[in-house]
């Protein structure tokens, strides 16, 4: 599956799965163990609120194999605010 256009092997997604659902973020985590069980390979259903917990949660932690994932979206987030003023 992928998340901000990053590809996450099934391993990793559960990781982050279950990283989202430690960190407190259980409806996002449902939305991504979701997507993992019906085996989606384009870009996870995800909604606004859900990347901002995905942010908050590799904010606080973030294993070795989600780097890439964490600054795509914290280079998205800067792009947003550049062009919003924000």
């Amino acid at each position: 599956m992928r998340v901000a256009g990053v590809r996450l092997q099934p391993s990793v997604a559960r990781l982050f799965s279950e990283l989202l659902e430690t960190q407190g973020f259980a409806d996002t985590a449902a939305r991504v163990a979701a997507a993992i069980e019906r085996g989606i390979t384009v870009e996870a259903p995800l909604t606004g609120a859900d990347y901002g917990a995905i942010r908050k949660t590799l904010e606080r932690t973030c294993p070795p194999t989600l780097y890439r994932l964490r600054r795509v979206l914290l280079e998205d987030q800067r792009y947003v605010r550049r062009v919003t003023g924000g």
